[in-house]
């Protein structure tokens, strides 16, 4: 089975081919503390979720996935600021845990 992807760059649908060692290299952006989070961001969460468990349960390829988390102190300052808090208890309200809302990935 294969797997065709759009690629912006080129602009044009290409099949995609894993790297070294059938490894499929995943990097993601990961959630944004500095507000809370909204469908919208969710909405990347969920695609990426799909994509990886194609590339590794259906395609059998390795995954390696890497998820930053966007931390933007010019942002999460003034939103302390406004609030009247400190930085620190401001960015720990806001950067609560998300909550699993399906099974974990198997192992």
């Amino acid at each position: 089975m294969t797997m065709r992807l759009y690629n912006t760059l080129t602009r044009e649908e290409e099949t995609f081919t894993p790297g070294a060692d059938n490894t499929v290299r995943m990097y993601t952006c990961g959630p944004t503390v500095y507000a809370r989070g909204h469908i919208g961001n969710f909405r990347t969460f969920v695609c990426v979720d799909v994509l990886r468990r194609t590339f590794k349960y259906l395609l059998g390829y390795r995954v390696r996935q890497i998820m930053n988390y966007t931390d933007v102190d010019d942002r999460t300052i003034a939103g302390a600021e406004k609030a009247r808090s400190a930085w620190k208890r401001s960015r720990k309200r806001r950067a609560r845990p998300m909550k699993p809302i399906c099974a974990p990935w198997p192992a």
